[in-house]
């Protein structure tokens, strides 16, 4: 099937679904989840442009072209250095008139560190619900906070539809550095290239490795002198993460001893204002760096909003470990843990 076929099929498959999904009585929540998600990925497909075209746009920015070129540089470099798949995906463009393209929720129970999981057909079970709208992850954060559980939205600037369809570049993912548009553009296509049903710590782990290395071998053979400084962020946001990875083994200790609640609540509290030293602490070695200040200032710190990092980050070391010993080369790590999953 050609690409164009392809791509008009999924378009009908989807309308077809958004119908079947309008028909079904509102009050299933499930129903209501995946229709939300298929509207607001058809609306967001409906909006794409190629790449070529809007390079031509005399509307567009010299800035946003410059950005858009070297997507397609980087894109390139997943296909033929990462070994990540090559298909359409990233050579159109989405202008969102938004700070991110979907909003996260994610949802613990008050006295521990493990995310609820929510099971759907199809999927299967996740750690975290993805919307369209802000408006939709909050109903759900308040839904979550009156069964007495901590929550947290995460703001995310893409996200992947494992290869189903073709990915358009989002203005989202081009907010930062380049840097981070190349760890975003590898994660996303790292999650087409390997996704477990379930998992969502692996996949996403998984996905930050790919995203993380990949940019460093990026740097390293393209942008050389652009490397030094992103090993000096990746070494204090490893820090960072570390800190809040190590809050997170502190908290999860704390709630296996299933104390009387008065006696773990004051202990929890005891646990996050300890953060909040520690975190004191490590900025002031680093000269008062603030960088990092947002993610205590921007929402509460509670068990959802550090469980989210262990979702994305606890297992990233070990990734990167197993791709050190296999030399840096992507096909073996990927049929490496291809392997593992078979068995």
């Amino acid at each position: 099937m050609s690409q164009t076929m392809k791509s008009a099929f999924n378009r009908i498959l989807l309308i077809v679904l958004i119908t079947f999904l309008s028909q079904l009585s509102s009050a299933c929540s499930t129903v209501q989840y995946y229709a939300q998600g298929a509207k607001g990925h058809l609306a967001l497909m409906s909006q794409r442009k190629p790449v070529k075209q809007v390079l031509v746009d005399k509307n567009v920015s010299d800035k946003r072209k410059q950005q858009l070129k070297e997507v397609l540089e980087i894109r390139q470099f997943a296909y033929d250095r990462l070994k990540l798949p090559q298909n359409n995906s990233y050579t159109s463009y989405v202008e969102l008139k938004r700070k991110a393209v979907s909003w996260n929720v994610i949802a613990n129970p008050k006295y521990s560190m493990s995310p609820v999981q929510t099971c759907f057909p199809f999927v299967g079970c996740v750690s975290y619900l993805v919307y369209f709208s802000p408006e939709a992850a909050k109903r759900e954060a308040e839904k979550q906070k009156k069964l007495g559980r901590d929550t947290h939205i995460i703001e995310s600037p893409a996200y992947s539809t494992l290869g189903v369809f073709d990915d358009p570049i989002l203005s989202t993912m081009l907010s930062r550095s380049s840097s981070s548009t190349a760890e975003v553009i590898f994660h996303e296509l790292a999650h087409q290239r390997l996704y477990r049903k379930n998992n969502s710590a692996f996949n996403e782990a998984f996905a930050s490795a790919v995203g993380q290395e990949g940019t460093r071998l990026w740097l390293k053979e393209k942008h050389p002198e652009k490397l030094e400084r992103y090993e000096q962020h990746l070494k204090k946001r490893w820090a960072f993460f570390n800190l809040l990875i190590n809050t997170s083994s502190e908290l999860k200790a704390w709630y296996s001893h299933n104390y009387e609640e008065t006696v773990t609540e004051k202990g929890k509290r005891r646990i996050y204002q300890q953060l909040n030293e520690k975190y004191a602490r490590l900025k002031q070695s680093w000269g008062g760096d603030k960088r990092f200040d947002k993610w205590f200032t921007q929402s509460p710190v509670n068990n959802a909003k550090l469980s989210a990092i262990g979702v994305y980050y606890k297992q990233v070391p070990e990734f990167s470990r197993q791709l050190k010993a296999l030399n840096y080369d992507f096909g073996k790590f990927y049929r490496y843990y291809e392997k593992q999953e078979e068995h």
